[in-house]
C-alpha cells in the first residue's frame, strides 16, 4: 500500500519521458486551479491521446455558489503540450465544466449553457439552458432543464450532428414516487428535480436522480427508464454517487438502501430491483470505476478529514493504492472542490482532483501499480 503526500508529487515540467506507476502527477499549471468533470467521467477523448481539464482563473472564497472565471484546456496523455481551447462564463467551481467528449474532437460541456466545441474551439451547436449529464452516448448527450411552456423539469437529449433535440420525459411523468414514497416533507410533483442523467452501456436506459422533498438524502431518489419513457423503475433513495454498472445493474456506495446489508458506504452493485449482485469495494463517496469494472477509485466520506482517495481491486474491501488528497475542510468539503475520481479509457490511469494546500486545488493523475 503507497500512502503519497503533496511534497513527493511529481508534475509540471518535471515531467519524465517515462511516467512512473504509483506516483501522482500533476497534470496542469501549478499556478492555478484545475478540475476535472463529474466522477467516473474520464478526461480522456475516445482514443485516448488527449485529456480536457478546466482551469480557474480564480478561486471561491466562502461558498460553492460563488462564481469564478475559467477556461478550458486540453493537453496530450503524456501530459505535454497544454493548450487553451476556450475560455468560459462564470461558473462554480463543483464538477468543473462537466467537460465529456463526443469525439476525438469535439466535447460538450456546461458553464451558463450546455455548448459543443471543437478542439479550435468553434461552436458547434446552438447554446442551451440546462443541466448536462454524464458521458456522451453515439453524438448524443443527455440534459435537464425547465421547458419554457410548462416550467417543468424535463429530461432532454441532443443529437448533436443531427442538431436534434428530443424529450424524453417530465416530472409529471414520475408522479407515482410520491404515491410509494409518502410524506409531509416532500414537494409538489411540479416541484420536482431531476438530474445526474445517465445511459446504460448500450444506450437503451437511462437513470437519474428525482429530488423530491426537503434537502436530506432520503429525498434524493433514483429513476431507472427505457430511453423511449417505458419501463419506469423506481429504485428508491439512491445510493451515493450512482453509474451504471453494465446494462442492468447500477453501482454506488451504500449509504442508504433498503437491501439488507449495511449502509457502510461500501461499493456494491444491485440490480434493477434493489437485489445486491455483489461488493466490489470497501467504503468511498464519489466512485470512479475502471471500463471493465476490474477497479474502483473512491474518496473520504463528506467531512472526514483528511481526505484519502483509495483504490480497489474487484471483490476487495482494502485498498492497493492510496493517495491523502486534502487536508483542508474547507477548501474541499464547502467549497465543493471533490475528488471526483474517474479511470482512462484503458483502465491503467485514475484521474482526479486533489487539494495540495488551503484554497489550492489542482488534477492529478497516477497509473495504478499493477495488482
Amino acid at each position: 500500500m503507497s500512502f503519497s503526500f503533496c511534497n513527493q508529487k511529481k508534475g509540471g515540467n518535471k515531467i519524465s519521458s517515462k511516467l512512473e506507476s504509483g506516483v501522482p502527477y500533476l497534470l496542469g499549471l501549478a499556478d492555478y486551479n484545475t478540475s476535472f468533470s463529474y466522477y467516473n467521467t474520464t478526461p480522456e477523448s475516445p482514443d485516448g491521446s488527449k485529456i480536457a481539464y478546466t482551469k480557474f482563473l480564480s478561486s471561491p472564497k466562502n461558498e460553492r455558489s460563488e462564481k469564478v472565471p475559467a477556461e478550458i484546456w486540453v493537453c496530450n496523455s503524456d501530459l505535454t503540450a497544454h493548450k487553451k481551447v476556450t475560455g468560459l462564463n462564470d461558473m462554480t467551481v463543483h464538477n468543473g465544466a462537466r467537460v465529456q467528449w463526443l469525439d476525438n474532437n469535439s466535447f460538450a460541456y456546461e458553464d451558463d449553457s450546455i455548448r459543443v466545441i471543437n478542439l479550435k474551439g468553434k461552436p458547434l451547436i446552438k447554446a442551451v439552458k440546462g443541466r448536462l449529464g454524464h458521458e456522451t452516448m453515439q453524438g448524443k448527450i443527455l440534459y435537464s432543464a425547465k421547458d419554457e411552456e410548462s416550467q417543468l423539469s424535463t429530461i432532454y437529449e441532443y443529437d448533436i450532428q443531427k442538431e436534434q433535440i428530443n424529450k424524453l420525459g417530465d416530472v409529471m411523468d414520475f408522479k407515482e414516487v410520491a404515491e410509494l414514497y409518502p410524506s409531509d416533507e416532500l414537494r409538489q410533483v411540479p416541484e420536482f428535480n431531476i438530474l445526474h442523467l445517465q445511459y446504460n452501456s448500450d444506450g437503451k436506459k437511462i437513470a437519474f436522480r428525482l429530488d423530491i422533498g426537503q434537502k436530506k438524502e432520503k429525498y434524493n431518489h433514483l429513476i431507472i427508464m427505457n430511453l423511449d419513457g417505458t419501463d419506469i423503475r423506481y429504485f428508491g433513495p439512491k445510493p451515493m454517487h450512482f453509474s451504471w454498472f453494465d446494462s442492468e445493474t447500477i453501482m454506488s456506495h451504500d449509504n442508504q438502501i433498503d437491501d439488507n446489508m449495511p449502509n457502510d458506504k461500501s461499493g456494491r452493485r444491485w440490480d434493477l430491483e434493489r437485489n445486491v449482485v455483489e461488493t466490489f469495494s470497501g467504503s468511498g463517496n464519489h466512485l470512479g470505476a475502471s471500463p471493465n469494472r476490474e477497479f474502483y477509485a473512491s474518496e473520504s466520506w463528506y467531512n472526514q478529514m483528511p481526505v484519502i482517495l483509495s483504490a480497489f481491486k474487484r471483490g476487495e474491501t482494502e485498498a492497493f493504492w492510496q493517495d491523502t488528497i486534502s487536508q483542508d475542510h474547507h477548501t474541499t468539503w464547502e467549497l465543493a472542490y471533490h475528488a471526483n475520481p474517474s479511470f482512462s479509457r484503458d483502465g491503467k490511469r485514475v484521474y482526479y482532483n486533489n487539494c495540495t494546500a488551503p484554497g489550492k486545488v489542482c488534477g492529478f493523475m497516477v497509473i495504478l501499480p499493477e495488482k
